[in-house]
C-alpha cells in the first residue's frame, strides 16, 4: 500500500474557493433573466395568437415587470461573466498531467538528440564487430579486413558527439523521470483530492502553483508564490517505480521490434 504523507501549513483559515463563488453567481444572474426569458417568450407567443384570432389582450399580460429585462440583471450577468472568465478551475489532477506533458516534451527532444549522437556513434559498433571476429579467428585475412574497412571509411568518432550522446541520455533520465511521477502522482486520487481540498482551503488556484519532484526521497512539493502555504508528499511512488532491468528490457523489445519493422 501506497503511503501518503501530508505537511500542511496549519497558520491559515478556511475560505470558500473563488472558482466555486463565481460559479454559484453566475447561476444566479443567468437563471433570474432565463425565468424572464422564458416567460416573455410565453407571452409573446399566446399574445401573437390571441391577436390573429381577434382576441383582446391584456396589456399587463405581456409588458410586465415580471419579463422585463432591467439593467440590474444585465449588469449582474455581465459581472458574473467577467468573474468566470477571469477565475481559474484547475485542478491538481489537471497541472500534474500539465506538469507531466511539459517534461514528455523535453524527454521527446533528448530522446531526438540522442538518436542523431547514437547514429553517428554507431560505426564503432561495426567496427567491434569486425574485431571481433579477427580477434577470435586470428585469422590474417580477417585482421587485414578490419584494416581495410578502417582506411576505407571515416569511423572516427569526435569528442563533441560523445558529449551530445552522453548529456542527451542524462537528460532522458532527468526527464522520463520527473514525466512519469507527475503522470503516476495525477492517477493518484488520494493525493489529488487531498491538494485539491489544500488548496481551496487557502483559495489558491492550482495553476499558480509550482508543483516539483525530488527522486532522493520520493517527494511532490506544492507551493504557491503568495506563499500563502504549501503542500508535500512522501513515498507515495514506491509501486510505481521501475527498475534498471526493467527499463532495459523494456527499450531492447521496443528497439528490436522497430527494427523488425523496417526491414
Amino acid at each position: 500500500m501506497k503511503k501518503i504523507v501530508t505537511l500542511v501549513s496549519a497558520f491559515l483559515s478556511v475560505s470558500v474557493a473563488q472558482a466555486e463563488t463565481t460559479i454559484d453567481t453566475l447561476v444566479a444572474a443567468s437563471k433570474t433573466i432565463a425565468v424572464k426569458l422564458e416567460q416573455g417568450r410565453y407571452a409573446a407567443y399566446g399574445a401573437e395568437h390571441y391577436a390573429s384570432i381577434g382576441g383582446v389582450v391584456d396589456y399587463s399580460a405581456v409588458a410586465t415587470e415580471d419579463y422585463f429585462i432591467t439593467e440590474t440583471d444585465v449588469n449582474a450577468y455581465n459581472d458574473a461573466l467577467a468573474g468566470v472568465e477571469s477565475a481559474l478551475y484547475f485542478t491538481t489532477q489537471m497541472a500534474l498531467e500539465n506538469k507531466a506533458a511539459e517534461s514528455m516534451v523535453a524527454v521527446s527532444a533528448a530522446v531526438d538528440n540522442f538518436v542523431i549522437a547514437s547514429h553517428q556513434l554507431a560505426v564503432v559498433e561495426e567496427v567491434a564487430e569486425k574485431a571481433e571476429v579477427a580477434q577470435e579467428t586470428n585469422n590474417v585475412d580477417d585482421q587485414i579486413a578490419v584494416q581495410e574497412y578502417v582506411n576505407q571509411n571515416d569511423v572516427s568518432i569526435k569528442q563533441e558527439t560523445v558529449v551530445e550522446y552522453n548529456q542527451s541520455l542524462e537528460d532522458i533520465a532527468v526527464n522520463a523521470r520527473d514525466a512519469g511521477a507527475f503522470l503516476a502522482a495525477s492517477k493518484n486520487e488520494s493525493l489529488t483530492s487531498l491538494s485539491d481540498e489544500h488548496a481551496q482551503n487557502y483559495n489558491q488556484s492550482m495553476s499558480e502553483a509550482t508543483i516539483t519532484y525530488s527522486a532522493t526521497n520520493d517527494s511532490l512539493y506544492v507551493n504557491w508564490a503568495s506563499n500563502v502555504g504549501s503542500i508535500s508528499f512522501h513515498n507515495f511512488l514506491q509501486g510505481d517505480m521501475v527498475s534498471a532491468a526493467e527499463v532495459l528490457g523494456q527499450g531492447e523489445q521496443i528497439y528490436n521490434e522497430q527494427q523488425s519493422y523496417m526491414r
